[in-house]
């Protein structure tokens, strides 16, 4: 899959790019890359990017390494707070994921029927943990339920016996294919590592002209065409102001400076 949070930010600044063995760098982004060895080595500014908590499963040591760095940037403001606590005296800002606009259709058009079909689109694994508690409405509306992910759904609950649609999940048809659909679905958990999730998948929803259920509460008001169209337009406002992806550029550059300023002047 594409990253929002990496090839979307290097495809819209020429001076940002993946970086290549061998190849001089003023300043590095450890973008989920907890590279100790390079850390230790670089002299120029360094921040670290979190867009989840891996370093729990991968049994990291997140302050050590992150003591390593000049900065840290998080994706949701979950896990901005949570950094400000290890970090006190450190520079940890909030990035959201962001969106290029560019590479996106146009929007689905207005709805204007009562909802038939809802998707789920991610990592399989996510939907096994929290779709089934979509399953009430689901049922109680007849609702047809498409899968998009990177495997098929095994899990051996309710939402399998539904016999849901799945498909694989490929970057360059999935716009059209969320696009099919009324409603995205989006549920939560409490487990740690889903609390400090970006909002991307709703954003992506968002851009497309497809409103977002996380609770059943929400799926169930989205059923009418009339609150699907006003989500959306408020949706796509927020979008236009806050979610394009120059403002990204904007906060990094801006970040490499404040450390320029602090550390090597």
């Amino acid at each position: 899959m594409i990253s929002l949070r990496v090839d979307r930010l290097c495809e819209n600044e020429p001076g940002f790019e993946k970086w290549k063995h061998g190849k001089k760098y003023d300043n590095l982004i450890f973008q989920k890359a907890y590279w100790v060895e390079m850390m230790k080595m670089f002299d120029g500014p360094m921040i670290l990017d979190i867009c989840d908590p891996d370093w729990i499963q991968e049994q990291l040591d997140i302050v050590e390494i992150g003591n390593m760095v000049h900065a840290i940037t998080c994706s949701s403001m979950e896990l901005t707070t949570l950094m400000r606590t290890y970090f006190p005296n450190k520079l940890v800002e909030y990035i959201p994921d962001r969106l290029d606009f560019s590479i996106f259709p146009l929007a689905r058009e207005k709805h204007v029927k009562k909802a038939k079909n809802v998707v789920w689109f991610g990592f399989i694994n996510n939907a096994h943990e929290t779709l089934e508690q979509m399953l009430p409405v689901i049922k109680e509306y007849n609702l047809n339920l498409k899968i998009i992910a990177d495997r098929p759904y095994s899990k051996e609950d309710g939402i399998l016996a539904l016999d849901p649609e799945c498909i694989y999940y490929d970057q360059r048809f999935v716009y059209e294919q969320l696009k099919e659909a009324d409603i995205v679905l989006n549920p939560k958990s409490n487990r740690a590592f889903f609390k400090y999730k970006s909002s991307n998948k709703s954003l992506i929803a968002w851009k497309l002209g497809l409103p977002v259920a996380q609770t059943n509460e929400e799926l169930v008001r989205f059923i009418d065409p009339d609150e699907r169209n006003r989500e959306v337009v408020e949706k796509q406002s927020l979008l236009d102001q806050e979610y394009q992806i120059q403002k990204s550029v904007d906060q990094y550059k801006d970040i490499i400076q404040k450390i320029r300023f602090q550390y090597f002047y």
